[in-house]
C-alpha cells in the first residue's frame, strides 16, 4: 500500500504533464502561422538563455508558497478561493511596512513579511470564522472577500499610497537595500527562491512529521472519524484557512521584494489562481510543489515567448492554463479508475 500510492501519484503527474504538453502542441498547430518555429519558441526558448530560465525560476517562488497555502486548506477539506486578494493585500502590507519601519534591512524585511503574513492570515481566517460560527460556505466567502480586497487594494495603490513621482500606479519603491539580490540578471530571479524552497521543506516536515499535520489530514479525510478521535474540527476549519491566507500573504511579499520592488497595481496578476493549479498538480504534497511550480512557470514562459515571437494572441495562454486545470482536476483518468476497479 505504501509503495502503490506514490507510484499512482507519479503516474497521474506524468499523465498530466504529457497531456498538457500535447494540448499546447495542438494549440500551436492550430493557431501558429509557422508551427515549427512556434514549437521551438514554446519548448526550447525558455532554456535558451539565462533571462528566460531565470524568469521560470522566479515565477516558481510565489507559486510554491501560495501553492503550499492552497495545499494546507485543501488537505483539511477547506477551500480557499481568496488567494488572489490575500496575495495582493499581503504584498501591499509588506511594501508599506518596508517604507514605514526604520532599522537594519534584515529586521525591516522580517517585519514586512510578518505584516504580509498577518494581513493574509486575517483575510483567510475570517472565512474560517464565518464557516465555523455561521455556517457560511468558505468557497463563497473567500471568493467574495478576495474580490472586495482586490478593489480596496487597487484604490489604496492608485490613491492614498501612490508614488507621486512615478508615472505608474505604484507605491514608492522599497529601496535597493531591501530588495532581494538578483541571481541571474537581467531576469527576475532573486534570492526569494530560497525562501520558497525553505517553505516547501518546512511544509513537508509539518505535513509528515507533526501532530498538526496528521490531524490536519485526518480532518480532511474524515471529519466524523476525527471528531470521534477527540480532534477539534472547528479549529481545523479556522486554522488551516488562516495559515493558508498567511502563506498567500508571504507570496505577495515575495513578489514585492523579489520581482517588482514596490506594490504596483495589479502585481499579483493571477498568481492566486495559478497556485490552485499548482497545488492540484502536486496533489497537495509540499515536495511535489517544486516540480509542479516549475512546470507551470515553464508553460507560462513558453507561451509568452511564443506570443512575442509569433502572431498568436494572449488568449492562447489562458487556453493552455484552462486545459491544464481540466486534466489535473480529472482525478478519475485513467489510473485512479483502474485502482477503484481493482478494489472491487
Amino acid at each position: 500500500m505504501k509503495t502503490g500510492k506514490p507510484r499512482l501519484q507519479l503516474k497521474i503527474l506524468l499523465f498530466t504533464l504529457i497531456s498538457a504538453a500535447t494540448a499546447a502542441c495542438v494549440l500551436l498547430l492550430a493557431f501558429a502561422p509557422d508551427f515549427a518555429a512556434a514549437l521551438g519558441q514554446f519548448f526550447v526558448a525558455p532554456f535558451s538563455n539565462g533571462y528566460y530560465f531565470g524568469n521560470i525560476l522566479a515565477g516558481m517562488a510565489p507559486l510554491i508558497v501560495a501553492g503550499l497555502g492552497v495545499a494546507v486548506a485543501f488537505s483539511s477539506r477547506n477551500f480557499n478561493l481568496g488567494g488572489e486578494g490575500q496575495i495582493y493585500a499581503g504584498g501591499l502590507a509588506a511594501a508599506l511596512a518596508a517604507l514605514v519601519i526604520q532599522g537594519s534591512p534584515f529586521w525591516v524585511s522580517l517585519l514586512a513579511f510578518a505584516a504580509a503574513a498577518v494581513t493574509g492570515g486575517i483575510l483567510g481566517g475570517f472565512s474560517g470564522f464565518l464557516k465555523r460560527r455561521l455556517g457560511i460556505d468558505e468557497l463563497i466567502s473567500s471568493f467574495l472577500i478576495s474580490a472586495i480586497t482586490v478593489l480596496a487594494v487597487d484604490y489604496l495603490i492608485s490613491g492614498p499610497f501612490r508614488d507621486g513621482s512615478s508615472n505608474f500606479q505604484t507605491t514608492a519603491p522599497i529601496g535597493a537595500s531591501l530588495a532581494f539580490a538578483k541571481l541571474l540578471p537581467p531576469s527576475s530571479l532573486s534570492a526569494g527562491i530560497f525562501i520558497a524552497l525553505a517553505a516547501a521543506a518546512i511544509g513537508k516536515l509539518v505535513f509528515d512529521k507533526t501532530r498538526f499535520g496528521f490531524e490536519l489530514k485526518l480532518c480532511g479525510t474524515s471529519r466524523e472519524f476525527a471528531r470521534y478521535a477527540g480532534i477539534d474540527g472547528g479549529f481545523y476549519t479556522t486554522a488551516p484557512l488562516a495559515l493558508s491566507g498567511a502563506l498567500h500573504g508571504i507570496a505577495g511579499a515575495l513578489l514585492v521584494f523579489g520581482s517588482y520592488g514596490a506594490a504596483i497595481k495589479g502585481f499579483s496578476s493571477g498568481t492566486g489562481w495559478n497556485a490552485i493549479a499548482v497545488a492540484l498538480i502536486a496533489r497537495n504534497d509540499p515536495a511535489a510543489l517544486l516540480p509542479a511550480a516549475f512546470f507551470y512557470s515553464y508553460l507560462e514562459t513558453g507561451a509568452q515567448s511564443v506570443q512575442l515571437g509569433s502572431d498568436i494572441s494572449s488568449e492562447m495562454i489562458a487556453v493552455v492554463q484552462a486545459v491544464i486545470l481540466l486534466f489535473v482536476t480529472a482525478r478519475s483518468l485513467p489510473f485512479t479508475t483502474r485502482k477503484k476497479a481493482a478494489k472491487q
